[in-house]
């Protein structure tokens, strides 16, 4: 039976996971606001620094391993939001048009590949892991992407054409892991009919729940203006429903909702334009993505994969370089805007985390060193690569603040 004062707080007081995930957020806006206006820097790097000091390498009061029931709901609906964002951007007419552009992409992924799987082989990482880690080092950050377009107010050939690569780049990403992936379920499981099953089921599942998505928002858009808070309501709530299906059936989120976006863009002779960025909603998501991402990182990954991350960053970046270079004349680039175009596709943030994190859900017992490597990289390019973007679109005159 409770005492007549029960009504009063216990004390010592005791905060719960939501005054901490405040006080997170107004340190993340307040720290990226205070970045940019003293030093115009990205106030993406504020809110990953963020994410840092109040993870397990800091104050250690958001805790990814207890509080990942929630945060990776979270992470699938920010990032969930953002690939379907960038897929209505893919134009595959112009791709048709300019066929260099799908050169360009293979050949900057490929590139990409092949450099870290030869840098990480180099530095005695295993061959399965090296492979994993040079399928999702091919992707660059749809997040941050998005985001600094959207921050920077960028237009223009390079930002157009860092939009289609990072879409492409993705997709090649998400299939190529999970090819990889179906290898290392032989190896740790033993069952040949389950390893050709596993990527089968999750690439085709994944792409039929895209197309089911791709023609609920055809139908929506019929009935609804596109560029209202209604129609903005009933967008949210089919990505909502349909990373629930995909979390049901343990489908791909990533692949269904930019392969969903990619459908809505070029499914229709005159495509319509959702409502850029989602909004005030998409916004807030896109910093608690930001900050949640680095939540994890430990300083004993630094010990367990910090050389082989750094080998990571170099060969990703010469991979991307020159990838976009050896096009970037045929493709109607000059070399300044090629320069650009290849420094720009650096970023590498959620979407890695997400794909890593997919790994140790179906293998929690895998070697600790894919992790690690991989958030050691993310670790440097989170906080680095936005400066380095916005560095890059301003030297072709594409930034608009």
């Amino acid at each position: 039976m409770n005492s007549a004062f029960s009504f009063l707080p216990v004390w010592p007081l005791e905060p719960d996971a939501i005054l901490w995930a405040g006080l997170a957020l107004v340190t993340a806006g307040l720290a990226g606001e205070l970045l940019w206006r003293a030093w115009r820097l990205p106030r993406i790097t504020g809110y990953a620094i963020i994410g840092l000091i109040a993870g397990n390498t800091g104050l250690g009061v958001i805790d990814a391993s207890t509080a990942g029931g929630l945060s990776r709901p979270l992470l699938d609906v920010a990032l969930g939001l953002l690939l379907f964002e960038l897929g209505g951007r893919l134009d595959l007419r112009w791709i048709r048009r300019n066929p260099y552009l799908i050169l360009s992409s293979i050949a900057e992924s490929t590139l990409t590949f092949v450099l870290v799987l030869i840098a990480l082989m180099l530095l005695k990482v295993p061959t399965m892991q090296s492979v994993v880690i040079a399928a999702i080092a091919m992707a660059t950050s749809p997040a941050m992407v998005i985001q600094l377009k959207t921050e920077l107010r960028a237009e223009g050939q390079v930002t157009q054409r860092l939009l289609t690569l990072t879409a492409l780049n993705s997709v090649y990403a998400v299939v190529v892991e999970k090819l990889a992936a179906g290898v290392l379920h032989q190896e740790i499981y033993g069952n040949a009919f389950a390893t050709i099953l596993q990527p089968l089921y999750l690439l085709i599942g994944s792409l039929v729940l895209a197309f089911l998505l791709a023609r609920a928002c055809n139908l929506l858009v019929r009935r609804l203006p596109t560029n209202d808070e209604h129609s903005f309501v009933a967008l949210f709530g089919l990505v909502l429903l349909a990373i629930a299906v995909a979390h049901i059936f343990k489908l791909s989120t990533i692949l269904a909702l930019l392969a969903a976006g990619i459908i809505v863009k070029n499914a229709d002779e005159r495509p319509q334009l959702w409502p850029s960025h989602f909004g005030s909603a998409g916004w807030l998501l896109t910093v608690i993505l930001f900050a949640l991402t680095l939540t994890s990182f430990q300083w004993r990954d630094i010990v367990i994969g910090g050389l082989a991350a750094l080998g990571l960053i170099v060969a990703r970046f010469v991979g991307k370089l020159l990838g976009v270079l050896i096009f970037a004349k045929p493709s109607g680039l000059d070399w300044k805007q090629g320069v650009a175009l290849g420094v720009a596709l650096t970023p590498m943030s959620a979407l890695a985390y997400l794909l890593v994190d997919d790994m140790y859900v179906l293998y929690p017992d895998y070697d600790p060193t894919l992790r690690a490597i991989i958030l050691c990289s993310m670790v440097v390019l989170q906080i680095v690569s936005p400066f380095v973007v916005y560095r890059s679109l301003s030297a072709v005159g594409e930034r608009r603040e």
